[in-house]
């Protein structure tokens, strides 16, 4: 069967696996296509390209782009397909990427008025293009004791709502599908929860969103059907993966998988209007 993973982060963002390790678990499960979409970054791609040079598994360009609309709230957009050079699309993730330091900075601010102290030196300078993300933070905050986990440490401090929180600097989600659709990509809403579609998907449809990432460890049942349902009214294909990051709380690479037949439109799109499409063949999905 023609199965894969259309949602994984590596190290080159706040994965645990390197691109390589991705890469070679993938072949090793006989895994049909893999897509890397680390958090505003391209950097992890060549390096899964070339471990996967001489297997079976179809490799997606992918990457995940974080938007703060003006009415509040963080939106995740995926772009799949986009040309290998897209140095517009790395510009936006280098903009991104500012903001999101500016972000953490804010919250490390706020944690040492609250008598919070951080390990400064492990973080990066403001005018750094590394990814930073809160997931960092909180690592460093269960390691120095402050919190027993990661989700007690978004709960008291970093996520929204949280005694030290500060939102990104406001980032337009129609910026991120233009740059998206500029490197002749495909714009995906990451993840979404039945809220997040109510409010967003048609606003992002009309800023010319591709996809809904429907398939997921998280989502079941009405909830799945939701989604489902939302793409078709709004003429959108769906998508499917794990948002798998490595992490000791979650269950392997290949755990959950999606099926060629469940993303059939989404591979229809690749060929026909992504960037890579001429570059892959991408096998029959009758067969599921």
């Amino acid at each position: 069967m023609f199965q894969g993973d259309l949602h994984i982060h590596t190290s080159a963002s706040d994965g645990r696996l390197s691109p390589t390790e991705v890469a070679a678990r993938a072949a090793a499960l006989g895994l049909g296509f893999i897509s890397i979409t680390d958090h505003n970054t391209l950097s992890g791609l060549e390096p899964a390209r070339q471990a996967l040079r001489d297997t079976d598994v179809l490799l997606v360009p992918g990457v995940e782009l974080s938007a703060q609309p003006e009415e509040g709230g963080e939106l995740h957009l995926l772009g799949y397909g986009f040309e290998a050079e897209a140095e517009a699309l790395r510009e936006v993730c280098r903009q991104i990427t500012r903001r999101k330091n500016e972000q953490m900075w804010g919250i490390v601010r706020r944690l040492r008025r609250a008598g919070v102290g951080i390990n400064e030196a492990g973080l990066p300078a403001l005018e750094d293009d590394e990814y930073v993300g809160r997931p960092l933070l909180a690592a460093m905050l269960v390691e120095d004791g402050v919190v027993r986990s990661t989700r007690q440490a978004f709960t008291r401090f970093l996520g929204t709502g949280g005694g030290a929180y500060v939102p990104m600097r406001r980032f337009d989600p129609q910026r991120c599908i233009e740059a998206i659709h500029e490197a002749r990509g495909l714009a995906v809403l990451a993840h979404p929860r039945l809220e997040t579609v109510d409010r967003w998907i048609h606003p992002l449809a009309r800023m010319g969103l591709d996809g809904i990432e429907t398939y997921r460890p998280r989502l079941a049942g009405n909830q799945q059907l939701y989604m489902e349902k939302a793409a078709e009214h709004f003429q959108l294909f769906v998508t499917g993966g794990s948002d798998l990051h490595g992490r000791d709380n979650e269950k392997p690479l290949g755990s959950f998988r999606v099926s060629g037949r469940q993303v059939e439109h989404f591979f229809g799109a690749l060929t026909t209007r992504a960037a890579c499409g001429p570059l892959v063949s991408w096998p029959s999905t009758d067969t599921g």
